[in-house]
Formats: structure tokens, C-alpha cells, sequence
């Protein structure tokens, strides 16, 4: 195999897995960072967003909404965010700014079942989502997609992320 080059391969391969490790955990030290202090204050709390999807009741959403995280975003389990992970859809601003940074964090441990990257390049209501983000984090959400699009593993989203960095997070 030597000679026909595989091994300079599997080295690039596993030096590009460990570049790509190393920018992961910086984006994770920003991420924590640019959201330190985000509260959810009159946000969508994660599980009442998955009541608004099940079309519960007020009175269902309400108790939904009594058992939510709402001062620290990284106290969110990643079985909760799993279990809602359709609550992405149906976050107002400041429920999409208080739980972005546990959904990426989630994402970059590898531990989802949920597609951040449609809600980041492909969701009809961004502006609407991420009006609430200041600079910093925009920064970090744009940090976490030029991540995924140097990820040979997210090559089926590269077309969607390489539009939204050029289109909605280049504004």
C-alpha cells in the first residue's frame, strides 16, 4: 500500500481529523465565550417549543415552559435537546440565541440527532431566528460553518453552507 500512496493519505487524512479537532475545541471556547451571560428571558424554552410542535394547549405549553432551562444554556442535557430537537423550528429569537450555543455544542461533540446545519443555511425564517445575535456570535455561528464546510463528513451540506456564508451570515 506504501507504494501506491495510501499511507501519505491516511497521514493527510488523520492530520486534517486532528486540525479540524483542534478548531473544534477552539469554536467550543467561543462559543461558551460570545453566550456566557445569554439568558432565555421571554424566549421559546426548549420543551414548550415541542408542545408549540405537538399544537398543545396554552395551559400544556405553560407547564412545558415551568420545567425549561432558563438562566444557563449549558445546564441543557443532551437527552432533552435529542428529545426536542424539533424545537429549532419553533423557537422565537430569543429562544433560538439562548439554545444555538447548546446545539452547537451538542453538534460538535458528536452526540445529535438533529440537523443544525438546515436551521443555520436553509431555514425560511433566519432573519426572523438569529435577529438577536450581536456580532460575536454571528461570528461563532459563521466559525461553526466554515468548520463543517472544511468537514469532509458534511460534504452533502457544503452547497448550503457555502450559499448561507455567502448570503445571509455575510450580512
Amino acid at each position: 500500500m506504501r507504494e501506491d500512496g495510501h499511507e501519505a493519505a491516511t497521514i493527510a487524512q488523520a492530520q486534517a481529523r486532528q486540525q479540524l479537532g483542534e478548531r473544534a475545541s477552539a469554536l467550543k471556547q467561543a462559543i461558551h465565550l460570545a453566550f456566557a451571560d445569554v439568558q432565555l428571558e421571554n424566549g421559546t424554552g426548549l420543551h414548550e417549543a415541542q408542545g408549540l410542535d405537538d399544537y398543545a394547549d396554552a395551559q400544556t405549553c405553560a407547564a412545558y415552559r415551568a420545567k425549561d432551562e432558563k438562566t444557563d444554556w449549558r445546564r441543557i442535557s443532551m437527552d432533552d435537546m435529542n428529545l426536542c430537537s424539533s424545537s429549532l423550528s419553533f423557537f422565537n429569537a430569543a429562544g433560538m440565541r439562548f439554545h444555538l450555543p447548546a446545539f452547537m455544542q451538542g453538534d460538535l461533540d458528536s452526540q445529535v440527532n438533529y440537523d443544525l446545519i438546515y436551521h443555520l443555511t436553509q431555514s425560511i425564517s433566519m432573519e426572523e431566528k438569529f435577529a438577536l445575535l450581536d456580532d460575536a456570535q454571528r461570528a461563532v455561528v459563521v466559525a461553526y460553518l466554515n468548520l463543517r464546510l472544511d468537514d469532509e463528513d458534511f460534504r452533502h451540506e457544503w452547497e448550503h453552507i457555502f450559499n448561507a456564508l455567502l448570503g445571509y451570515w455575510n450580512e
